[in-house]
């Protein structure tokens, strides 16, 4: 994890887990994965146009949005954050890059 100089390490939350909500045809979700893979942080991958539970799962988490790619970046205190497309100031500012 990379922190800016002068940042009290305290104030931020570690990242428990990624995961990116995506369909085999949506270029920004691989963009959004390639970025993810360039910055090292391990995300996990849900197909919902392949996998039935991956779509379940997308329609029990996505508060009604059914734009992709979706991600959910969970913390370790137990509180989440949802990215709706990609936005890499919003991804930086939410994994704390």
């Amino acid at each position: 994890m990379h922190l800016h100089s002068g940042v009290n390490v305290e104030n931020f939350e570690s990242v428990k887990s990624v995961t990116v909500f995506s369909t085999t045809t949506c270029s920004s979700c691989k963009v959004l994965m390639s970025w993810l893979e360039k910055e090292n942080v391990s995300y996990v991958k849900k197909m919902t146009d392949e996998d039935e539970e991956a779509m379940a799962e997308f329609m029990k988490v996505n508060d009604g949005a059914f734009g992709v790619p979706f991600t959910v970046i969970e913390y370790e205190s137990g509180p989440e954050t949802k990215i709706i497309g990609f936005h890499k100031s919003k991804f930086k500012e939410a994994l704390r890059l």
